[in-house]
């Protein structure tokens, strides 16, 4: 028998080489082994460094928190806020029981009667038309009262048996007055919210089911933590940061789960949160906005002395483009991630090139999907401007019109640098390969 020679005999540089090169999950040819089922690999450079990030950031998050968590002392409201604001006025239920004409001027209008209303002594030649409500809660439970319909623009379009609001305030004599205020839209809402949130479940499965919590302790966030610290005088800048961060990490890992893909999309919305902070404040102090175009800014300033019109539109700026960018790095993050299952070879930087093609679909659409729905909360300003008969260019650097458009751009500026931010983030942790092993 002849003599073999074998490469990996006991002492062989190659078989200590393979040794130490499959121990970091690395074959022979410098590509990852395949992983075995249930096999844990260590941690690669990208991802302890995406770890500590996330890490320190939720620290901050929490101490930020603690901090600025609203205190318990009432909010500083102007008094005139309370006999003045139809936001502030009680409102009772009511049932439309009759529609008739009659006088115009019938004393029983906005009063309290038990069964008809008064007729007048004085005849009027014109004539009105007439509701009678069945008022179903408040103090004058079980009576009635009238509402005068002119058909003029606003006036509500009523029919018998449509159930709506009203004000309730106290007269001059003492007795209880009564004004249209809005139609009870409660279980046509619930109804909506209903069919949605079963379109949600039954498309998105137990993804979608879980969306639905996220998108509760989104706004349990904003209505326990933010609002009522922007009410009492809190920093925008900081309280907007804070809660954006805390949301993202408790809505994220809800809906997505706690895996490399999940925390690739946290850690690229996180840097673009602070990027949005960051330009926003320099929009809106180099371009001087005051927001006094608004007339809810108004109210702000006028009821509540206590807070910033120019830091809640900050505020405003930084939240809103929260909700673009957590869809864009989410998608960023899955693309990445099924490239990496169909190719396990592939390196950072293929997975990379590959995944911001998708990425640039994304910047493309996004200046006019921003702009359009913009443009459709604002229709009724525009029509507005559009008869005001003022220069383009005024009506365009104008403070209404400005902060739309800043708000717009800040959007876009953070999206478009998120992009590139979470697909190497990406890259580089969902690939289970750090520097060292890039080829």
């Amino acid at each position: 028998m002849g003599r073999h020679h074998r490469s990996d005999t006991p002492g062989d540089p190659s078989e200590h080489i393979a040794g130490h090169l499959a121990a970091h999950g690395i074959g022979p040819d410098g590509n990852p082994l395949p992983k075995r089922r249930g096999e844990k690999r260590p941690f690669t450079v990208a991802q302890w460094i995406l770890s500590v990030f996330l890490i320190l950031t939720f620290l901050g998050t929490v101490a930020g928190l603690v901090v600025l968590w609203p205190s318990s002392e009432k909010p500083n409201v102007a008094p005139s806020f309370q006999n003045i604001s139809s936001l502030s006025k009680d409102k009772v239920g009511g049932t439309v029981s009759l529609l008739t004409d009659g006088s115009c001027n019938s004393p029983s209008v906005g009063r309290v009667f038990e069964s008809s209303p008064v007729i007048p002594l004085e005849r009027s030649d014109r004539v009105c038309e007439q509701a009678i409500i069945d008022i179903t809660s408040g103090v004058n439970e079980g009576k009635r009262t009238m509402l005068m319909l002119s058909g003029q623009p606003g006036d509500p379009d009523l029919a018998v048996g449509e159930k709506i609001l009203l004000y309730e305030e106290t007269t001059a004599e003492g007795a209880s007055g009564y004004t249209f205020a809005d139609y009870q839209r409660g279980s046509t809402l619930l109804i909506w919210g209903l069919v949605t949130a079963l379109g949600v479940v039954l498309l998105g499965s137990w993804l979608g089911a879980r969306s639905l919590v996220g998108l509760a302790v989104t706004l349990a966030g904003v209505g326990v933590f933010l609002l009522p610290a922007l009410l009492r005088g809190g920093p925008p800048l900081a309280l907007a940061v804070v809660c954006g961060s805390a949301v993202l990490f408790a809505a994220l890992y809800l809906v997505h789960g706690v895996n490399w893909k999940t925390s690739s999309a946290l850690g690229g919305t996180l840097i673009a949160l602070g990027i949005a902070a960051v330009l926003a404040q320099f929009a809106i102090r180099g371009t001087q906005l005051r927001g006094l175009g608004s007339e809810d800014n108004l109210m702000i300033q006028l009821y509540l002395p206590d807070v910033s019109v120019t830091g809640l539109m900050l505020c405003g700026f930084i939240i809103g483009s929260l909700g673009v960018l957590n869809d864009v790095t989410i998608s960023q993050a899955s693309t990445v991630n099924e490239l990496a299952a169909i190719d396990p070879h592939a390196t950072p930087w293929r997975l990379f090139k590959g995944a911001i093609r998708v990425g640039r679909d994304h910047i493309a659409s996004i200046m006019y999907t921003l702009v359009l729905s913009y443009t459709g909360a604002a229709l009724p300003l525009l029509l507005l401007l559009t008869v005001a008969d003022r220069p383009f260019g005024e009506l365009l650097t104008g403070d209404i019109m400005a902060t739309e458009l800043l708000r717009s751009a800040v959007g876009a500026l953070a999206l478009t640098m998120s992009v590139p931010i979470t697909t190497a983030i990406a890259a580089f942790t969902c690939s289970g390969r750090g520097h060292g092993h890039s080829h």
